[in-house]
């Protein structure tokens, strides 16, 4: 397992300045990947129902205050609170998801409901313990084993932590690690069973891991699919060097899912 440090300069970076067209594209192309009703907005490569399932799986009660480690525009948060009825405190390094973020919550009504912060998870003081912790998407740009315990300092004893997260399914070559860590601010790339191992040393019980690659596969290669199709459309709405720079990186991705290389899971684990 080889691992990088974290670099949230370039997380921010990514998101703020090379990607800050990601949410038109994706309210353009991914009803369509991920079909009727599926997509609420995320920009994680999970349908509403897997978020669902993610949230029910935390076995969390109504009111339940939970903390969502990059946030992003609050798509999940939004989804979640909705679902759930959870208190939900959103984090993300990244200031332009935030905006969105904000005007989304304006617009949903959900100002009590959910609590926006623009800053790092590891520096930022919140108050008083969580009774769970999720990340859809986000926990790549993390080290895991650094993540996990600074999610047990946060967690009440009891408390749940879940993700959805790409995981390595095979042996990567250079070329491939670098394409899917150092491109994608990203200080490794780890398998499912690595990520369990990482948690128990930080101090959880894995309670559920459920391999969801079938569908990944599924929605990356419909992803590249759409986008290409609309390649017009989404150079109107950002830019030529946008287009290019997105298809190449989920073009690439997709290979390497095709080869069998990369997958996608969910993950559930209590704090003991």
């Amino acid at each position: 397992m080889k691992t990088e440090n974290e670099n949230f300069t370039a997380v921010a970076q990514l998101y703020d300045e090379e990607m800050p067209g990601n949410n038109l594209v994706h309210d353009l192309i991914y009803p369509e990947v991920y079909g009727q009703g599926e997509y609420i907005g995320q920009f994680s490569d999970n349908s509403a129902s897997e978020l669902r399932l993610m949230g029910s799986a935390m076995k969390l009660p109504p009111d339940a205050a939970v903390l969502d480690i990059g946030c992003g525009t609050a798509a999940v948060a939004s989804f979640l609170a909705g679902e759930f009825r959870w208190r939900i405190t959103g984090i993300d390094v990244a200031g332009s998801p935030l905006e969105k973020a904000r005007d989304r919550i304006t617009a949903t009504g959900q100002r009590e409901e959910i609590r926006l912060v623009h800053g790092n998870v590891y520096e930022q003081e919140f108050d008083g313990p969580f009774d769970g912790a999720y990340g859809t998407g986000a926990f790549c740009h993390f080290d895991a084993a650094r993540l996990f315990a600074r999610c047990r300092e946060l967690l009440r004893p009891g408390g749940s932590l879940a993700f959805l997260e790409r995981v390595r399914t095979g042996e990567l070559d250079e070329r491939e690690w670098h394409s899917l860590t150092t491109e994608w601010a990203c200080p490794s790339v780890y398998s499912t069973g690595e990520y369990a191992d990482l948690l128990t040393g930080a101090g959880f019980a894995v309670t559920e891991c459920l391999d969801l690659t079938e569908t990944f596969r599924d929605w990356q290669d419909r992803s590249v699919t759409v986008r290409h199709r609309l390649r017009d459309r989404i150079v109107a709405l950002t830019s030529q060097e946008y287009f290019e720079t997105s298809t190449r990186l989920a073009d690439y991705e997709n290979a390497v899912t095709k080869a069998g290389k990369l997958g996608y899971a969910l993950v559930v684990a209590t704090a003991r």
